[in-house]
């Protein structure tokens, strides 16, 4: 096992977190919603080379390194993976695929040859494969019908990655097609794509700026963050009115005029207005990471629960079994159903839920293995109509 250097590793943003008051609120819109709890006596902290059974109705599928984000991929019975490099130190990740039939972890091959990209901004070059490093990632239908794949690279630069996704192809599902490199030196975490080409893309803070120096911020309740608009011969700006503490994971409506952004730090779920430019709702959710929305339209937030000061993982072997809860978020009325809440075997430091039919995947940056939970019948009847 290697110990991360503590100026440089995730958790010391917990510190942060409590110092500044962001312990957040446990309350809820809507008490009475079904909560499902698996509890065990403690949190384990140290590695530990668990085996990959089922627990407290999870169902773990192990053979990965750090899920951190998942997507469908339509048609098919296959999720794409984002398995992300060690959080701040921008190590080598991969991505990958799998299979809900066989519920098996499969290979992805990519085809990086690419020489006129047809994509993203014409200065931007290859990356350097060797230090390719995915963290959020997306998948949009254009308008054209094409499948796009946009994937946060950390891997040498600060880059959102365009391929174009060929299920048909398994020799190369995935073919670059260009990149954007954002101004200056910001640490991006998620992004969502749009039909007609754009992007949005969460920037946590700015990496030319000291550890230090950020957590000093972190302490004073200033802001650090925003979010990025990108668009086709325009280039990138600041999305107005944006400017939060930390924004992590990034969905959008249907329609593309509303967005909902993941306040970390801040401990909420914020819902933004394309047309008006501005935060029209935010509802309560304890450290939110990533948000996914499903075929219904509702929003899923792996929200971590962890105590922010002692509960750590530094492991490379097995799972982290920090708590964590899945919320499920009406995005016109912002109500918020708990519906899983979990702490033990067989996982934990869940950072993203997405809804395939009616099971629910889960990705953890901490950990081996993906895993599944299904939803009861009363846990599907919430919807909305688009």
């Amino acid at each position: 096992m290697r110990e991360l250097q503590p100026t440089y590793h995730w958790f010391s943003l917990w510190i942060v977190a409590a110092l500044i008051g962001c312990s957040p609120d446990k309350s809820v819109n809507n008490p009475e919603a079904e909560i499902l709890v698996s509890a065990e006596a403690s949190v384990p902290m140290k590695p530990r080379d668990l085996g990959c059974d089922p627990a407290a109705g999870i169902t773990p599928v192990c053979g990965f390194k750090n899920p951190e984000d998942l997507r469908e991929i339509p048609g098919t019975s296959l999720l794409l993976v984002s398995e992300m490099g060690e959080f701040m130190l921008d190590t080598p990740g991969q991505l990958s695929l799998f299979d809900t039939e066989t519920q098996s972890k499969k290979p992805l091959n990519i085809d990086w040859a690419t020489t006129a990209p047809r994509w993203g901004d014409a200065q931007c070059p290859a990356p350097n494969i060797e230090k390719f490093s995915p963290h959020g990632i997306d998948l949009v239908t254009l308008d054209d019908g094409t499948l796009k794949v946009l994937v946060v690279n950390h891997g040498g630069r600060e880059a959102v990655e365009f391929f174009e996704l060929l299920p048909n192809r398994p020799d190369s599902m995935l073919t670059w097609q260009g990149c954007a490199l954002p101004p200056d030196d910001p640490f991006i975490n998620d992004v969502v794509g749009l039909k007609q080409g754009g992007f949005f893309a969460t920037h946590m803070w700015n990496k030319s700026i000291p550890f230090e120096e950020v957590a000093a911020q972190l302490l004073r309740g200033e802001t650090t963050g925003w979010v990025w608009e990108w668009q086709p011969g325009k280039g990138f700006s600041v999305l107005p009115n944006s400017r939060e503490v930390m924004p992590n994971g990034i969905a959008i409506s249907a329609d593309e005029q509303t967005l909902f952004v993941n306040i970390y730090m801040g401990s909420r779920l914020i819902k933004y207005d394309r047309s008006k430019k501005a935060v029209t709702g935010s509802v309560s959710i304890r450290q939110p990471d990533n948000v996914t929305r499903d075929d219904d339209g509702m929003l899923w937030v792996a929200s971590h629960q962890q105590d922010p000061i002692k509960d750590t993982c530094t492991m490379e072997i097995g799972p982290c079994l920090l708590p964590f809860e899945i919320v499920r978020v009406d995005p016109k009325t912002l109500q918020r159903e708990t519906i899983l809440s979990h702490l033990g075997e067989p996982m934990g430091y869940a950072t993203v839920a997405l809804r395939a039919g009616n099971t629910i995947y889960l990705g953890t940056a901490h950990g081996d293995r993906i895993a599944r939970f299904a939803l009861n019948r009363q846990m599907q009847t919430s919807s909305i109509a688009e």
